[in-house]
């Protein structure tokens, strides 16, 4: 939403709490949103006194001649370019072709939910001729080191040559990243040059910087370098972001494990948020904070992805925590099991490819379908074909972590991802 100022005139104590959780949404950052009781009536008496906001949310159940009569009383009292949204109680066509006529610029019926209303607004100050934006994922570690940007480049691989999405990587972390490494690019600039010039941000310095790898898939690699400081201005990741975002469908960001006002503000405000953490107490702990806090300011949003990585790395299961325990602890089940394959891992970034080129990998790939399939329609609509690949043990016997079942067998995603009835 835009910079505005929003008044809401409420009937029922419901509607006031649901525009207040709305107004709480981290989409609606940027407004000023007052709640008052009284609807219609005391709309009209308030701005006998006060000037009108931008946008004005009235709770209504009048209809007929007595609620066009209270409307042009509002009106009389409205400043110009004040806009009026109706919240009526009845879905009547006829009701809200009338409402139109009358300069209303919208009528919305319940059941009322906050991101529902969010879109509803801001279709009334979407300008046509704005830059078309695309879905942005975050993907971050609860760790260093437990494969959050290994997963991050091979799922949008996946995205751009399995599912044929057009697909942008981008690589945030100007001191260590790898995304030039695991494409095999020796990269000199790219994310260091966006950020030295964030006010220039457009298609022409996008074009020049970024590396298109395939026909749908592009890159910002960084050239890792320690030379220069990092930055941590919030607003040059924004405007680097926002640049990808209007000339890409979907858009992928490497996040170093980094906490600071960038970072949280980029993991506040993409579209989804993919956790990848290893099954030991340092990742449970901190996934843990992840997610409540990612709950406490994403209310609206849906949980993260949780992406639960290298499991069955203990020899015994005993100094293992359990996918069921790991699930239990942090309040949230994994989305995907992967487990602990060093060498088919290592030697596809020490040969430069993607895991699906790896012929040990194979088992693996339709997992990282499966979260691209998520990212790519906002929602699973695929079903689950395969967890991980099951580490051998040193008596050639499969070594299973809970909720992983042989390659071999049907149900490979077992226990973990069946609905509990």
């Amino acid at each position: 939403m835009p910079q505005i100022s929003i008044h809401a005139f409420c009937d029922r104590n419901e509607t006031a709490s649901c525009i207040n959780t709305m107004s709480k949404d981290w989409r609606m950052r940027r407004t000023n949103c007052k709640i008052y009781m009284g609807g219609l009536s005391a709309a009209i008496d308030f701005y006998h006194k006060e000037n009108t906001p931008s946008l004005i949310l009235i709770e209504s159940g009048m209809r007929g001649e007595e609620l066009f009569n209270q409307l042009e009383q509002l009106a009389s009292v409205c400043d110009e370019g004040t806009k009026v949204v109706i919240i009526g109680a009845a879905n009547d066509i006829r009701l809200y072709r009338q409402l139109m006529d009358k300069g209303v610029s919208d009528y919305i019926v319940p059941p009322l939910h906050p991101l529902n209303l969010i879109r509803s607004l801001s279709e009334l100050y979407s300008d046509p001729e704005t830059p078309f934006t695309g879905r942005a994922i975050a993907f971050f570690g609860a760790k260093g080191g437990v494969g959050s940007s290994t997963l991050a480049h091979n799922i949008a691989w996946v995205l751009a040559e399995r599912l044929q999405q057009e697909t942008a990587m981008i690589d945030l972390d100007s001191a260590w990243g790898t995304t030039a490494l695991d494409f095999t690019y020796d990269s000199a600039s790219g994310l260091e040059e966006a950020l030295a010039e964030p006010d220039r941000m457009d298609e022409t310095l996008l074009d020049r910087i970024m590396v298109r790898h395939t026909p749908r898939l592009s890159l910002l690699p960084t050239a890792s370098s320690l030379n220069t400081k990092p930055v941590m201005d919030s607003s040059a990741y924004e405007a680097i972001i926002g640049g990808v975002r209007s000339i890409s469908p979907l858009a992928l960001l490497d996040l170093p494990h980094f906490w600071c006002d960038w970072t949280t503000n980029t993991l506040t405000t993409v579209d989804d948020v993919v956790i990848t953490a290893t099954p030991d107490l340092p990742n449970l702990r901190n996934t843990k904070n992840l997610i409540d806090f990612l709950r406490a300011q994403r209310p609206n949003d849906p949980d993260p992805i949780l992406i639960l990585n290298q499991t069955g790395r203990c020899k015994s299961k005993e100094d293992e925590i359990s996918v069921e325990n790991f699930a239990s602890a942090v309040g949230l089940e994994p989305s995907l099991v992967i487990g602990f394959d060093p060498d088919t891992f290592s030697r596809a970034c020490n040969e430069g490819k993607m895991l699906p080129d790896m012929k040990d990998a194979a088992p693996i790939v339709p997992g990282l379908e499966y979260i691209a399939e998520r990212l790519r329609t906002g929602k699973f609509s695929m079903a689950p074909t395969v967890a991980a690949k099951v580490k051998k043990g040193r008596k050639g016997k499969a070594s299973k972590s809970p909720g992983i079942e042989d390659v071999g067998g049907k149900s490979l995603f077992a226990g973990l991802m069946k609905k509990k009835g």
